[in-house]
């Protein structure tokens, strides 16, 4: 029979073995092809944002009322912030802008 402080023990250890899978994940590397090597996934990568509620809630208002203006059943905050970030990317100045922000929200 397993004792109590074992059971833990063990749990610790599956814990720790899953963060340090999912650090290794997370590490940025380039991946070398291989000969035969299948190619890359092209799926979408997930990513999330937490919200203050307050602006959660404006950004749903802003989401319904650009719907309404594009003549849409709906516009979410996934489409919204797909959008920004392609456009983050390719506008300098609103690129600027963001860093800006991040800059004054460190310090």
């Amino acid at each position: 029979m397993t004792s109590q402080a074992e059971k833990l023990r063990q749990q610790a250890e599956k814990i720790r073995q899953r963060q340090a899978a999912a650090a290794t994940e997370t590490e940025p590397h380039v991946a070398t092809p291989r000969r035969g090597a299948a190619a890359p996934l092209s799926r979408p990568v997930r990513r999330t944002v937490d919200l203050s509620p307050s602006h959660h809630a404006q950004l749903a208002e802003w989401c319904t009322e650009t719907a309404r203006q594009l003549g849409r059943a709906r516009v979410t905050g996934q489409d919204v912030l797909r959008a920004l970030v392609a456009r983050v990317l390719t506008d300098e100045t609103l690129a600027r802008k963001i860093r800006a922000d991040l800059r004054s929200e460190s310090q």
